[in-house]
């Protein structure tokens, strides 16, 4: 076989093996710490059935940790979470993506605020968009 068809092979097997663990799910221990940040000392209330069917109300600078060991698969992800405080409309973000989050690795922490969910990388706090 050529180089280059080498090449295309192993890439080609690469690929099954990915699309196969996303349809499969990833098995991972994870630890997802949730910490209310919102400005205004606003109770924030989360919610994310996949894992957890109960509401937590968290209020300014509380925490609450989901811990989590199993499949996570992109039909089913646990931690596609609901958000909501005062009187404004829910919010829902995917706290662990395992197609990328590898920054989080078993460990991640988030920073909930009014504009979207925020988490260090390295020593920058990133915040990103509600779905």
């Amino acid at each position: 076989m050529s180089s280059f068809g080498r090449r295309v092979f192993i890439q080609w097997v690469f690929m099954v093996l990915l699309l196969s663990l996303a349809e499969n799910g990833i098995s991972l221990d994870l630890h997802v710490v949730v910490t209310n940040a919102l400005d205004g000392n606003f109770d924030l209330t989360v919610y994310c059935n996949n894992i957890d069917p109960t509401l937590h109300v968290l209020h300014y600078l509380d925490s609450y940790q989901w811990d989590f060991s199993g499949n996570v698969s992109s039909t089913k992800p646990p931690f596609l979470c609901y958000f909501k405080w005062g009187d404004l409309q829910v919010h829902t973000y995917n706290l662990f993506v395992s197609n990328w989050d590898n920054g989080c690795k078993e460990y991640c922490q988030w920073f909930i605020r009014q504009n979207g969910p925020c988490k260090y990388f390295f020593t920058k706090l990133v915040c990103f968009k509600w779905n």
